[in-house]
């Protein structure tokens, strides 16, 4: 660390050297014309060099000048200005809204800047201090709410969890396929992948996988939110047809900071935060452990105490709440640093961040810190150089959730004890329940996992203008990490006493380089055209590796060694994948008012037959900004109008190894130290293609009052076909799945993104944003001779069937008549029925977002209030803390009830029955296991955000180096409103990057934040 931060200093000081003598500092502000207040960001250079700075959150700016300097003044969306500095010293400018220039710029694919009124199809840009401003963890939970047809979902509140990012919906049934976007930094493709790969025991679980058992990080979480400059998303396959397979799903553009002309910028920002649950469940508070109406704890001879059927509370007995009692708060501190500058020729940009965070289930934490480096140099009129370096360290103790785990436990554990009287004087386990439920609180001390990771992202880029109208542009790109985890479960827990206990230390490797080249050319035929042509080859090499070691049953107490193992398994991965690509990029440009973009690009894939490894997918977009041609580009009602529409094919390649049959550890290997390999059951076809998904985009972008309101509107459909399905085969042929192309889905939706000031004057300002998006997904074919497709079955299932959605949730509800009576049985008791049916959908009808941000001289407010309608959810845990007699839903027992419904025969049911609480509650078929007790309505409104901060005027600062100063107060979920009865019902079970929609409970809880931050520049 101390020589990467040696090194970047080096290189900053080399590259800064100014040019300039005999300066005067010239200060100033820059407000608005209009409405008188202070303009934040605005650019000001000195006229014929690339020196400047930009102006503060108090619109005020210092810079270095020589005599009779002339400054420009620009800002996007304001007529710039020119200011001719004489002999003053201090300058006030004020700028006026230019309704003509609406020239946004945006970063596209392969890095390339274009006018925001160029493009053809639909992106979203978010700028960093907007990303920043709410201090998260993970950047992409910074987008929660804020972008139109996207949908963020977080694994858990645990430190350092992962988060799944979806847009438009889900294109692929295979559940081993990526249905996220592709992540580029500064033109840098990265990978966004949670690794959960294997931390289960031989035996003692029935967790089918490990995604369930950790909330394991995205590795998008090793961006530091503070270097990140804009982020922009590109949502539709025409915006991502140049990528080719990688941005089948989107691609968030993310551009860092960089340094700018003048004197050296030091920026400072620390925060400290506390985190807590933000909901917990309801508990029955009517009665004590025992079982049968009879207490069982400390009654000798009783049997196991671990249900909570017991007998009635009595004043003398004591109840805890453990879902509020078993959580702490957890604390975050930050600090970032970072110094900037550069002249005219060169510039820099270096930082270092340090996030430590303590989790709220105890003996949890995470911990990121990250240096980096970047900077450009102009060598000649022809010759720019580039590059940059990113250094991560990351990783922390993470605490389980899903099968066996902390969570498990905490939702079986009776309200009679203590959760947090977990240990013996011995050191060894205290539970009320014997063996039977492990004490959650031992299991977050010592049944732990640890992962270390280091990560380095660089890049070196070239431009060359070979003529005036010909230029070339080269890159290459490395990402590499390395993951080191350790799993360690002592003896005597549930998950480990099959095992004799357990541990496995893992090594996960990751390596991709990306090569890109570009070469375009552009010519103006005429005044009102121009047109360019980019021409281009991509070169991806992915290497990663996978080495699982478990050990198992332990010799010594409490030496957790693999050397300590008496068995010991050993599991090694190895990937490669290569993709070559070429592709072209047309575009012509009428009038600033007409765009037509014609792309292509042609991939040759490694992880295909040889004879499919090469196939070609095009695109083309159009824009007319019809305002122009009708002279309303001045119209102070309505001065912008443009519509859009592209049409684009993009394609996905099979995972790697997916062709024929590969050879596989066999089961109970190795015996009596003998290895031994048997034939894979999976097999796969060996003509298979790539899925190929083929999209229409329709939009239109409006905007009136000079700017104070405009509109984007959105409408897509897209049909996702050859699909690569893993269809189930009879065992008699030896194989359990066959890959094959089989299938087709449907995503359609709307987006939309209204944005207003309503209120601009004086030093009061109020900003609004609305975003609205819903899609609708349909399987329109599934492969032949196949009904249905299980995904995931624990008694609500996830499974595909024709004509269904791909988030459809099948369970078994009670029996009803056509009438909708329920069929009760002969006991007089209602129960589900004897085959799955369709019960609920995991995805929103809608999602929405409304921000609103005030601001009033130096002070601000913003918040964020997110909306999602519909979508159903099964809480895993609620099914145990209803089995256990734990869940508010268990309150009536001892009672007889008639229910209303019919009798097998269909006369009116008279017969009244009896609740005793563990005879009905605990059957499956009555209660445990129902449909419509397990699966709720997921709906929710949350205040997702707010944010109030104060920036210093320069009058107060006047005497220190202090340039700006800003203190500011955010809080992150802090209100909450939902019908469903539990925790948080945005955790997901199966972790980030799972296909698995609907399943929560088991996860790590939400929790709601409070951040104090103070940002500095000198």
């Amino acid at each position: 660390m101390k020589r990467l931060l040696l090194l970047a200093g080096i290189l900053a000081m080399i590259v800064y050297s100014p040019v300039y003598a005999q300066t005067t500092t010239i200060t100033g502000t820059v407000t608005d014309v209009e409405s008188g207040g202070a303009m934040p960001g605005v650019n000001v250079s000195l006229k014929g060099t690339t020196r400047g700075t930009i102006t503060d959150a108090a619109g005020a700016f210092s810079l270095d000048v020589p005599p009779d300097a002339v400054l420009t003044i620009s800002f996007i969306g304001y007529k710039s200005q020119e200011v001719t500095v004489g002999s003053n010293t201090t300058v006030a400018i004020q700028l006026a809204v230019d309704v003509t220039a609406l020239s946004e710029v945006v970063v596209t694919a392969l890095g390339v800047k274009q006018e925001k009124r160029a493009l053809g199809y639909a992106a979203q840009e978010l700028k960093g201090a907007e990303l920043a401003n709410t201090r998260p963890t993970n950047i992409v939970t910074a987008l929660q709410g804020k972008v139109a047809g996207v949908r963020i979902q977080n694994s858990g509140g645990a430190p350092g969890a992962g988060t799944s990012i979806l847009i438009r919906g889900v294109t692929s049934l295979n559940s081993g396929q990526n249905n996220q976007p592709l992540f580029v930094i500064d033109g840098v493709p990265i990978s966004n992948e949670t690794i959960a790969a294997n931390v289960l025991p031989s035996s003692g679980s029935v967790a089918t996988t490990s995604t369930e058992q950790y909330s394991f990080s995205n590795r998008a979480i090793d961006i530091n939110p503070d270097d990140t400059e804009s982020l922009n998303v590109l949502k539709g396959p025409a915006a991502t047809a140049l990528y080719g397979l990688r941005a089948s799903n989107g691609a968030v553009m993310i551009t860092t900071k960089r340094g700018k002309a003048g004197k050296p910028q030091i920026s400072y920002t620390g925060s400290v935060g506390w985190d807590e649950v933000n909901k917990t469940p309801g508990i029955q508070r009517a009665y004590r452990e025992g079982a049968s109406g009879v207490k069982r704890m400390g009654v000798p001879g009783a049997g196991t105490p671990f249900q909570t059927f017991g007998p009635s509370v009595t004043e003398d007995d004591v109840l805890y709440d453990n879902f509020k009692n078993f959580f702490q708060t957890g604390t975050r501190f930050s600090n970032n640093l970072s110094v900037s500058g550069g002249n005219d020729k060169a510039n820099f940009f270096t930082s270092v961040s340090h996030l430590k965070q303590e989790g709220i289930v105890p003996n949890s934490d995470w911990a990121r810190t990250s240096v980096r480096f970047s900077g450009n140099a102009t060598l000649s009129d022809r010759l720019t150089l580039r590059g940059g370096v990113t250094y991560t360290n990351s990783g922390g103790l993470r605490p389980q959730g899903g099968d066996k785990s902390i969570m498990s436990a905490l939702n079986y554990h009776t309200t009679s004890a203590d959760v947090n009287d977990y240990i013996n004087p011995d050191g060894s386990i205290k539970s009320y329940a014997g063996t039977t439920i492990d004490n959650p609180r031992y299991l977050a001390e010592f049944s732990t996992m640890e992962d270390d990771v280091n990560r380095i992202i660089t890049y070196a880029g070239a431009n060359v203008k070979i003529l005036d109208w010909l230029e070339a542009d080269y890159q290459l790109g490395l990402d590499y990490y390395g993951d080191q985890r350790v799993r360690i479960a002592p003896v005597g827990l549930d998950i480990s006493t099959a095992a004799g206990g357990f541990m496995v230390e893992e090594r996960l490797l990751y390596r991709e380089i990306n090569s890109n080249f570009l070469l375009t050319a552009r010519h103006s035929f005429s005044e009102d055209l121009k047109g360019s042509i980019m021409v281009g080859n991509n070169v991806l090499d992915i290497h990663s590796n996978q080495l699982n070691v478990r050990g198992e049953k332990f010799g010594m107490k409490g030496f957790y060694d693999l050397t300590n193992t008496a068995n010991k398994f050993t599991t090694e991965s190895d990937l490669v994948r290569r993709l070559i690509g070429v592709f072209g990029d047309a575009k012509l440009e009428y009038k600033s008012m007409l765009y037509v973009s014609v792309t292509g690009r042609n991939d040759f894939s490694s992880t295909l037959p040889i004879q499919n490894r090469s196939f070609f997918y095009p695109s083309i977009s159009a824009g007319y900004v019809f305002t122009e041609s009708l002279g309303l580009s001045s119209n102070p009602t309505f001065n912008y109008g443009k519509i859009r529409a592209s049409w684009a094919e993009v394609g996905k390649d099979a995972q790697a190894y997916q062709i024929g049959q590969y050879y596989q550890l066999a089961l109970g290997f190795p015996f009596n130290g003998v290895n031994g390999f048997r034939q894979s059951t999976t097999y796969g076809a060996a003509n298979l293609e790539p899925e190929r998904t083929r999209s229409l985009e329709l939009g239109a972008e409006l905007k009136f009052f000079n700017n104070r309101l405009s509109l984007d509107a959105t409408y897509y459909r897209a049909m996702s076909t050859n699909q690569i399905t893993e269809i189930p085969v009879t065992n008699v042929s030896g194989l359990a799945l066959y890959v094959t192309n089989a299938g087709k889905i449907r995503n359609q939706g709307v987006e939309l993104l209204l944005t207003g000031t309503p209120v601009r004057t004086g030093n009061f300002s109020w900003d609004v944003s609305l975003n609205w998006s819903a899609n609708r997904n349909r399987i329109i074919t599934m492969p032949a001779g196949i009904n249905e497709i299980m995904f995931m079955d624990d008694r609500i299932a996830n499974k595909f069937v024709r004509g269904g959605s791909i988030a459809d949730l099948y369970g078994r509800p009670y029996r009803r008549n056509d009438q909708g009576e329920l069929i009760l049985d002969a006991d007089g008791y209602p129960a589900f029925t004897d085959t799955y049916v369709k019960v609920g959908n995991a995805l929103p009808d809608w999602m929405g977002g409304l921000t609103n941000t005030l601001s009033w001289k130096g002070l601000s407010l913003s918040f964020l209030i997110e909306m999602r309608e519909g979508g159903d959810a099964y809480d895993t845990g609620m099914r145990n803390r209803i089995r256990n007699g734990v869940d508010e839903r268990t309150v009536p027992r001892n009672i007889d009830v008639l229910f209303q419904g019919v009798t097998a025969d269909g006369s009116p049911n008279t017969r009244s029955v009896r609740i005793d609480g563990d005879t009905y509650y605990r059957v499956a078929a009555r209660y445990a296991d129902v449909a419509e007790v397990l699966l709720q309505d997921a709906s929710w409104l949350r205040l997702r955000s707010a944010t109030f901060s104060y920036t210093f005027g320069r009058s107060v600062l006047a005497n220190t180096p202090l340039t700006s100063l800003t203190l500011s107060a955010a809080g992150n979920n802090l209100l909450l409103f939902t019908p469903f009865k539990g925790f948080d019902p945005e955790g997901s079970s199966y972790g980030s990057g799972s296909n698995s929609l609907g399943y929560t409970g088991l996860n790590i809880p939400m929790t709601r934040s409070l951040t104090f931050t103070v940002s500095a520049n000198f």
